[in-house]
């Protein structure tokens, strides 16, 4: 597959030479240039056994299953034109399509996943570079939980997850168009919990690629004098709101219904005090009250359906604190909020005191911003999605 893969890739870049050499303009004209890249990937790795559902389908004597992940992606690839661009030795971005092939893949399916990813370089050479990336997006075709077909498959309940991946790769330039990669990462599926069982699905690989410029001859990065960076701080006040699913465990009502489970309103605010201390980092405290309906819930049966029993509000409050961290790209930022409950009403299988919340947000205006995070706990099971909407003032 590979040898056919790389033969199809020097028949396009000898296409596309023809085709720009036939259509070139004289030296003296404008000549338009896409900075577009086309690349196959191909994953090879393991599904971690975090759930009993993944180790049941351990076949491996190192006791991981077996998966193979195919991704096509078009990257478009800055040049400079902006700061921001330069601070982050001219990255690349762009969408991509990805199918994973599991060792048991009656009971997982075959997923398909859209994603964006933005990949940056730790370093960058003339003919190689070392890049971490960080890609985000939704996943379908799953053969999900269903109580009579596929009862066991606690890790994927919905035909819909969110695609997380992130890793490590080291690219190297085999001529004017081709570039060969090989890296490392991890991938990551879930639904957030908007409908259990929601054990997710946690992958490791290593990620072969190959690519093939669009544009004819070597991309010319701009430089541009790079003001002195003057830190501030930050005042964030932002709000959220998500659900999350609880399944009915007691009798009265048919399985479908049981297994349908309530959906419960999870809402809060949260308070953040950031230090931008470089173009591309900020960190800081925060502190999170909210609001969640799924902690000691009650169910009840009502003429054979279910319902969330009336409780007191203060039996659904929860207030943590985090330290914060945002990767500032341009108007996007990647934020990590690793987080701590400092009060909660105890009650039966509560989630650890300790959390995660991991996130995007993107500055429509100069200091208001949208965004979401996925709060997790033990690094691998999803809690809930937070949908955020927030605002800051600097000083």
């Amino acid at each position: 597959m590979l040898k056919s893969l790389f033969l199809t890739l020097i028949l396009l870049e000898l296409t596309f030479t023809d085709l720009i050499k036939a259509q070139s303009a004289p030296k003296d004209s404008l000549v338009f240039k896409s900075h577009l890249t086309t690349e196959f990937r191909m994953d090879v790795g393991n599904v971690l056994p975090t759930n009993a559902f993944i180790r049941a389908q351990n076949t491996d004597p190192d006791g991981n299953a077996n998966y193979t992940g195919y991704s096509l992606r078009l990257a478009k690839q800055t040049t400079g034109d902006q700061l921001w661009q330069q601070i982050y030795l001219y990255p690349s971005f762009g969408l991509g399509i990805y199918s994973a092939f599991f060792t048991n893949t009656k009971k997982l399916g075959n997923p398909i996943a859209l994603y964006g990813f933005f990949n940056a370089p730790f370093v960058r050479h003339d003919r190689w570079c070392l890049n971490y990336e960080l890609g985000l997006g939704f996943t379908f075709n799953w053969n999900s939980y269903n109580p009579v077909n596929n009862p066991n498959n606690i890790a994927i309940s919905a035909d819909k997850t969110v695609y997380i991946d992130a890793g490590v790769s080291l690219k190297y330039l085999l001529s004017k168009r081709l570039a060969l990669g090989i890296g490392y990462g991890f991938t990551h599926f879930s639904n957030g919990a908007l409908k259990m069982p929601n054990k997710g699905l946690n992958t490791e690989a290593t990620k072969i690629s190959l690519s093939c410029t669009l544009d004819d001859g070597q991309t010319h990065f701009h430089t541009q004098p790079k003001p002195k960076f003057t830190s501030f701080y930050e005042w964030i006040l932002s709000g959220y709101g998500g659900a999350r699913n609880v399944l009915y465990q007691g009798t009265g009502v048919n399985q479908a219904i049981s297994m349908k489970g309530v959906n419960y309103a999870v809402y809060g605010i949260s308070n953040t005090i950031n230090r931008q201390i470089s173009y591309k980092s900020k960190i800081g405290l925060g502190m999170t009250m909210e609001f969640n309906g799924s902690q000691n819930s009650q169910i009840v049966v009502e003429g054979g359906s279910l319902d969330a029993a009336d409780l007191p509000f203060n039996r659904h409050l929860a207030l943590s604190i985090y330290p914060s961290y945002e990767l500032v790209i341009d108007k996007l930022s990647v934020v990590v909020q690793p987080g701590f409950y400092l009060y909660r009403m105890k009650a039966a299988n509560m989630t650890p005191m300790f959390y995660q919340r991991i996130g995007i947000k993107y500055h429509f205006l100069k200091d208001t911003f949208i965004g979401i995070n996925l709060r997790a706990y033990n690094f691998y099971e999803s809690d809930f999605i937070e949908w955020t909407v927030g605002h800051r003032i600097c000083w």
